[in-house]
């Protein structure tokens, strides 16, 4: 059975997917209070991360986010080359780098409770790294990698299938099987509880 962290009494509002899909250490003493731990996040136990003491970093599709950007309610920024794709949120315009003159770059501003959860939540494992999803200006709940061939072929768009799939989901039923590399990445805005996901492949 694949368990989740509310399975083991360790729970993220933002992280409801198979701990087997969570980028995490194995178990060992906490490197901030010592105390052994049968899972650590970056390197500390569940109580010390859930209270803020580990610099983590989470990449999202809205830029980079460390503790210090959380706190600001920014994230680190991306580059736009129009800034109207995202007129929905507020925008914060780095320096031109002098290098760089035709890059523009540009922090998208969150609010900061949204991140401080964010990075005080287990990343997920992927071929090319994360890319955390957001949904009404706050962060999507991750809710598990699933493999393309698991979804419905009926000709429903991909949103349609992930979201079929998850009326019944099963994820003992995906498990140890020799799938091919594209996987989708699902998450749900906590908002609106629209599904959202994004892809990638070895």
């Amino acid at each position: 059975m694949m368990n989740t962290f509310d399975d083991l009494c360790m729970p993220f509002p933002l992280f409801r997917g198979p701990v087997a899909h969570a980028a995490v250490d194995d178990g060992g003493s906490c490197e901030i209070c010592k105390q052994p731990a049968s899972v650590r996040f970056s390197g500390a136990c569940y109580k010390c991360f859930r209270n803020g003491g580990v610099e983590h970093t989470v990449d999202t599709e809205l830029g980079m986010v460390r503790v210090e950007d959380a706190k600001e309610g920014l994230t680190h920024g991306l580059p736009l080359s129009d800034p109207s794709l995202l007129s929905d949120y507020g925008l914060v315009p780095h320096p031109v780098d002098p290098n760089f003159p035709d890059e523009r770059w540009f922090h998208v501003r969150i609010n900061p409770e949204f991140l401080l959860e964010l990075v005080r939540t287990p990343t997920y494992l992927a071929w090319q790294g994360e890319r955390w999803q957001f949904c009404c200006k706050r962060p999507c709940v991750f809710l598990g990698r699933l493999p393309a061939e698991t979804l419905s072929d009926s000709g429903d768009s991909v949103v349609d299938a992930i979201a079929v799939w998850f009326r019944s989901p099963n994820w003992d039923s995906v498990a140890g099987h020799n799938y091919g590399s594209l996987t989708y990445y699902t998450f749900q805005c906590p908002a609106c509880s629209s599904f959202r996901y994004h892809e990638d492949m070895d």
